[in-house]
């Protein structure tokens, strides 16, 4: 027997009433197992720290209480799966298009390494930037795996890690093969930096020493401006300090820039997410974590930034390698972005059309009116 689509929301509204009111009752069950217990105890021994009264509570359990402690944990389980569920089905249209992409970015290595740069010496920016698109293709992953789980605050963090891979790949993309060199090279004094300040801990002497020796050889081989942070782009600043800012500005990208700092404070200051996530019922009981809002403009930008470092990675290729299939592979990665982008625009018009049409009026490529109006 078929189900209409309002029936199978009006059960799962049941099924999240029934675990609302389970939770519930076994919170107050709990509550009043504690005060209960923490009561006795004073009475019994009123000057005794609070701690011992803790342990005390926690050594004479009765047996029903790991139970009712285990069905707690499965009914609270059980919302994030009913809000998340929500998430995974707006996104559902857009995923397709980015595990497309991420495939395809993976196809288009595996040629790089076999085909494109075996005729003579691979170009060691090529090679930078493969490894640059490998850890964004890895953080694209993470930030769509906490989007579909409700989480858009996580992934916006995640989603930042993409942005500044990007910026980084299209500087070294543009910049001279030396710089590619540098950056390769400063993993090296990351790692002495880390040492030095004391957040590698449990090193042996002869670990120590090894990052030692890497770190001078780095120095010797660089020049000492390798050392300061961001010090591997110093040559294309006339060798003054270099700041991230100074790196995104580098080609005018003012978009990622901007996509980067906005990240930035919400990962850092804003309470925003916070106040959206984190909210009582009427009962009283404290809800947090997933939301089946806010996933826009992570999804949207993650592809983008995506999208930079993959670009970057095959001009890095076509120029040490003057093949056409590149120009290819290239424009059909854009085009599978856009779409990815265009189905992430719709799902969020779904959910709140006015604020998808203000907050994408101004972005290109993307027919917001049409969009509004399917709805």
């Amino acid at each position: 027997m078929s189900t209409s689509p309002g029936a199978g929301r009006s059960a799962n509204a049941d099924q999240v009433m029934d675990l609302a009111e389970l939770e519930r009752e076994l919170l107050r069950k709990l509550s009043q197992r504690v005060s209960g217990s923490v009561t006795s105890y004073r009475r019994r021994t009123p000057n005794a720290d609070p701690r011992e009264k803790a342990r005390d509570f926690l050594e004479n359990l009765d047996w029903h209480l790991p139970d009712d402690l285990a069905e707690l944990g499965s009914a609270a389980r059980a919302f994030p799966d009913l809000v998340s569920d929500s998430a995974a089905g707006l996104l559902d249209e857009s995923i397709d298009f980015v595990a497309a992409y991420l495939s395809i970015c993976g196809h288009v290595l595996a040629l790089a390494g076999t085909r494109w740069l075996q005729q003579g010496r691979p170009r060691r920016k090529a090679e930078v930037l493969a490894g640059l698109l490998q850890r964004a293709m890895t953080a694209t992953n993470e930030t769509f795996a906490l989007l579909e789980r409700g989480f858009p605050d996580g992934a916006e963090a995640r989603m930042r890690t993409v942005v500044e891979l990007g910026v980084i790949a299209t500087f070294i993309e543009r910049s001279s093969t030396e710089i590619a060199r540098r950056f390769e090279a400063s993993h090296h004094v990351e790692m002495w930096r880390r040492k030095e300040d004391g957040h590698i801990r449990g090193l042996s002497d002869e670990a120590s020493q090894t990052i030692d020796r890497q770190y001078q050889r780095v120095i010797r081989q660089h020049g000492v401006s390798m050392s300061k942070p961001y010090g591997w782009a110093s040559p294309a600043f006339d060798d003054r300090p270099v700041t991230y800012a100074d790196i995104s500005r580098a080609y005018g990208d003012d978009d990622a820039s901007s996509r980067f700092s906005n990240a930035s404070h919400h990962v850092h200051a804003s309470h925003s997410g916070s106040v959206k996530s984190a909210v009582a019922d009427s009962s009283g009981v404290f809800l947090h974590g997933p939301r089946p809002v806010g996933f826009h403009m992570p999804a949207y930008e993650c592809m983008d930034s995506l999208n930079q470092s993959a670009t970057a990675f095959l001009r890095a290729v076509r120029s040490s390698r003057r093949h056409v299939e590149i120009v290819y592979w290239t424009e059909l990665l854009h085009y599978t972005m856009k779409e990815a982008q265009l189905q992430i625009t719709y799902a969020q018009a779904m959910v709140d059309p006015e604020w998808a049409r203000r907050s994408m009026a101004k972005l290109p490529e993307l027919d917001i009116g049409n969009i509004l109006r399917g709805n």
